[in-house]
């Protein structure tokens, strides 16, 4: 599954990723074949940068692909429609004027394309987000998109402005429990079931517990401490599955990008390397 975490302020934007993977198929059980997790590790990596253009992209959920990764399927497209360079965008499209949203559909019609190809009719999630700055763009963008679920739609935008004003603050997807029931002080579970059991509205349910929703000023939160902010809530996740019974689908070392205007900042990024005693 893994947790990523998206932070928008107004001097930038911060991304972060757990780097676990798992790999789930039929383990053969002394009651009979049993789905469960056969291997996680711990080097996958869902933080990546395209090309040498201030966008980045997150991944969570489906960490493979029949005998790929996310991120090797993410370097095709990358190189297949050149998006591997400013200059070689630009010799290939003849114009500068890159965005943040044409990179997400076109990275989406070709990652839907090898999903359908692989999984038929088989649906599992997938959730691969885009966000950066686009050409001359002074405030940065978010676009996200599902499979199954955007198959053929579009991408979304993900924290549009509001009456002309940039909408700024977190958002995190994937193993998303521990820090939801941190920042805005309920569990989505119990109050399904306090629903059902009392025969309740839930959407009331859910309005009468945002008082205790912590209130964090992100208009106003320096770039600095949007990426400490970032780790903390990756951390939050990590350690909620290393500790707790279950397996750890959310762990590894976090990776840490800042994005600014026209540069892409990596803050925390674990590189290759043999391991030593």
């Amino acid at each position: 599954m893994s947790l990523v975490v998206v932070v928008k302020v107004s001097e930038g934007l911060v991304l972060a990723a757990d780097r676990a993977a798992t790999i789930q198929g039929t383990i053969e059980t002394p009651n009979g074949p049993q789905q469960g997790i056969l291997k996680t590790y711990y080097n996958a990596r869902k933080l990546l940068q395209i090309g040498d253009f201030p966008i980045g992209v997150l991944t969570w959920g489906q960490a493979i692909v029949g005998m790929r990764t996310i991120e090797s399927i993410v370097r095709q497209w990358e190189y297949d429609e050149h998006w591997q360079s400013m200059e070689d965008y630009k010799e290939c499209y003849g114009k500068d004027e890159f965005s943040v949203e044409e990179c997400a559909e076109h990275l989406r019609n070709h990652v839907a394309r090898v999903y359908r190809e692989e999984f038929g009719d088989q649906t599992p999630l997938l959730g691969i987000l885009v966000a950066g700055y686009s050409y001359r763009g002074f405030f940065p963008e978010i676009w996200r998109f599902l499979l199954p679920e955007d198959l053929d739609n579009q991408v979304h935008n993900q924290r549009p402005d509001v009456d002309g004003q940039p909408a700024f603050g977190a958002s995190w997807y994937g193993a998303t429990d521990a820090i939801v029931r941190l920042h805005f002080g309920r569990d989505e579970r119990a109050l399904q079931l306090i629903a059902d059991r009392y025969e309740l509205d839930l959407s009331e349910l859910m309005d009468m517990m945002k008082p205790l929703e912590y209130s964090v000023p992100f208009p106003v939160m320096p770039l600095q401490d949007a990426i400490e902010y970032a780790e903390y809530l990756v951390g939050v996740s990590i350690g909620r599955y290393r500790f707790v019974i279950g397996p750890e689908i959310c762990g590894g070392d976090i990776d840490i990008a800042a994005i600014t205007e026209n540069r892409f900042n990596w803050i925390k990024r674990k590189t290759w390397s043999l391991t030593k005693d």
